[in-house]
């Protein structure tokens, strides 16, 4: 991750607690360090995005056009059925909240680290994590981010599965190359989405660096490209899972 990881002894003081072995692993304040910045960012993308729904909802009306929040939505929303429809069919409707829900989530958290916040860390105002400035870095670049969003696309796939064809949709699982789905498709996902964002926010670290002003403009622009791209991929691919699982089960729909 770009971001800064506190170890658990600056938030817990006690040394049982952070030292002592935990089902093998020496040293529980290690493997339970705190991905602050990720935690911190992520709970600003979702009050962004629930901020967001609750200002716009009450405004919503079906007599006429709305404005330019409804228009938005409604665009969204167009998009999202056509994703999600050309993939699962007729039962898009019961998997459309996740899917946009993945979509916008991992959008805005493409988004947040966009800005030239590694220039606004040399000011001292700058809050601090610890002794190091407290970086703003997308919440995409950590890998605990990606694998459990990964996780999400796999247990709503394996889910699906069930759902569209019953218990009978354990047989699909008696070849041992299936049981590759359990890696290689979360895996894909996760690292594909962690590496892309994380190579953008290096490209615009290092554009801060040599040209402080103009050419950074450019690589942001482009980031916000990339973001808008992954996060629809990360959403069509999660589609085409669930999609392939209930494509012979919308009978069940």
């Amino acid at each position: 991750m770009l971001g800064k990881n506190l170890p658990l002894s600056y938030f817990v003081h006690d040394t049982q607690l952070c030292d002592s072995p935990f089902l093998g692993i020496p040293a529980l304040g290690k493997t339970g360090d705190l991905h602050v910045d990720t935690i911190a960012l992520t709970l600003v993308s979702m009050a962004l995005i629930l901020g967001t729904a609750a200002v716009l909802t009450p405004r919503l009306t079906a007599e006429n056009a709305g404005g330019t929040g409804q228009s938005i939505l409604e665009m969204f929303y167009d998009f999202m059925v056509d994703l999600t429809k050309g993939q699962m069919g007729h039962a898009y409707k019961k998997f459309l909240p996740l899917i946009s829900a993945i979509f916008i989530f991992v959008l805005i958290n493409n988004f947040i680290g966009v800005g030239p916040w590694k220039a606004l860390e040399a000011f001292s105002w700058w809050p601090k994590t610890g002794h190091e400035s407290f970086e703003i870095a997308a919440a995409t670049t950590d890998f605990n981010v990606t694998v459990g969003l990964a996780l999400v696309a796999l247990i709503s796939y394996l889910s699906s599965g069930f759902w569209a064809h019953g218990i009978k949709y354990l047989k699909h699982y008696l070849n041992p190359i299936e049981w590759l789905d359990f890696f290689v498709r979360p895996a894909t996902l996760a690292l594909r989405l962690m590496l892309v964002i994380s190579a953008d926010e290096i490209l615009r670290g290092v554009a801060l660096t040599l040209v402080p002003w103009f050419l950074p403009t450019g690589v942001m622009a482009f980031e916000l490209f990339i973001g808008v791209i992954q996060a629809f991929v990360f959403a069509l691919l999660t589609s085409i899972y669930i999609g392939l699982t209930v494509s012979h089960g919308e009978a069940h729909a």
